[in-house]
């Protein structure tokens, strides 16, 4: 009986979303909750740098398609309080 090897890396369709400086995390948090997505606490590997004091909060966000992904960005880049959204591309190492 052959068996056929499953690719185990799913990929992820995910967008930072990076708020503006002044943003709190509760009120970060109570905007994302809104839009229904799924998102975790990102990371800055600029702390110590102009961005990381120049911003807020940031979260990484998990899309179950890329259309929905496209949509939110959209939506997002209306809002007064975010920053910045962008596609992360995690082979790229920055620091």
């Amino acid at each position: 009986m052959l068996v056929k090897p499953i690719n185990m890396k799913q990929d992820t369709i995910e967008l930072i979303v990076v708020f503006k400086a002044g943003i709190d995390l509760q009120n970060a948090k109570v905007i994302l909750d809104r839009s229904g997505i799924k998102y975790r606490n990102g990371m800055d590997s600029s702390r110590g740098k102009l961005y990381f004091y120049s911003t807020g909060p940031k979260f990484i966000l998990t899309f179950e398609t890329e259309q929905e992904k496209e949509s939110m960005i959209a939506v997002f880049e209306k809002q007064p309080e975010i920053h910045e959204v962008y596609t992360p591309d995690w082979d790229i190492q920055k620091d």
